[in-house]
């Protein structure tokens, strides 16, 4: 079979909801829905309801947002990636276990078939001894051209819950974690450190607190400067907006660390802002010139891109 002209890629993750018509070939996105109705949330709204089994409720859900769309593009092949594989989501795959070649070939999908003939297909996620991620992998191989010339590498996707894949020879073989983004969430907002931070706008960094904790936090010294971001607030040696660069910095450091000594290749995938704040850690850390960023553009596409990948093998 060949590949349909449009696909409708669904990017659903624990948080947000994301729907787009897409051009198979070119990947323009023809249109776009998105909303805060995470797994989640619709998962919470399930269990709060005893009409409808779960398959039944998220794909109402996914229907529901698929009739929003102009009636020639609702047609089109579902192509869903993210939590909506999840015990919490649509229909529970299994982790696929690492090594996986980094192409794609060894996801577990599969095709479901949803309300008023609508066919979607499912991605899974992937796991080793260190984590598991369901989401990322798609991202992953839409990255596949940009790490195939090399031997070996290692892909940050910095979020949430940070992800660093070790590449090698067409494979994804390795994962690690890193709860960086969340960590952030809670000492910011719940810790006793709450009110001695304010949300800075990340567009004009203060660079000089948050290098300060980058250094810090890539010498091991994470926990044991995590106070004095509220000394520095008691006595006034600091702003709240300067501690809030300065914690970004000590997690960002904290996760980067082990990469002081690394002579494999790293890539960063990461939309702006957030891709600011690691390109000055990774500069601190291991220098300008021993990375490659993989821009706004490509991190945009990546998921498509994977998507894209998957659909093609599917079809054949």
């Amino acid at each position: 079979m060949e590949i349909p002209e449009y696909f409708i890629s669904c990017d659903w993750g624990t948080s947000n909801f994301r729907l787009r018509v897409v051009h198979a070939i070119s990947l323009d996105v023809i249109n776009e829905i998105i909303t805060n109705q995470g797994v989640k949330k619709v998962y919470d709204q399930y269990t709060a309801q005893n009409e409808l089994c779960q398959f039944d409720f998220f794909s109402d859900y996914i229907i529901s947002q698929i009739k929003v769309l102009p009636i020639k593009h609702q047609n089109h092949v579902i192509i869903c990636s993210g939590m909506a594989s999840s015990s919490i989501g649509l229909y529970e795959l299994d982790y696929v276990n690492m090594p996986i070649k980094a192409d794609g070939k060894d996801l577990e999908i599969k095709m479901l078939q949803l309300k008023n003939h609508f066919e979607l297909l499912l991605i899974s996620g992937i796991k080793d001894s260190q984590g598991v991620m369901r989401g990322e992998e798609t991202q992953a191989i839409g990255f596949e051209e940009h790490l195939q010339s090399y031997d070996e590498g290692i892909l940050l996707l910095p979020g949430t819950h940070s992800k660093h894949l070790l590449y090698k020879e067409g494979h994804f073989i390795e994962l690690k974690s890193f709860m960086t983004g969340e960590l952030f969430e809670i000492l910011s907002q719940i810790s006793i450190l709450s009110n001695s931070i304010i949300k800075e706008d990340t567009e004009q960094i203060s660079e000089g607190p948050f290098l300060e904790g980058v250094k810090l936090g890539s010498q091991g010294k994470l926990s044991s400067s995590l106070f004095s971001i509220r000394v520095n607030d008691l006595f006034g040696k600091s702003t709240k907006a300067e501690n809030y660069f300065y914690l970004s910095g000590l997690l960002i450091g904290d996760e980067l660390a082990y990469l002081k000594n690394e002579t494999k290749k790293i890539f960063l995938a990461a939309p702006y802002p957030l891709s600011k704040l690691y390109k000055i850690a990774l500069d601190h850390i291991i220098g300008a010139g021993n990375y490659m960023f993989l821009d706004d553009e490509i991190v945009e596409k990546a998921v498509l891109v994977g998507q894209k990948k998957i659909l093609e093998y599917y079809e054949k």
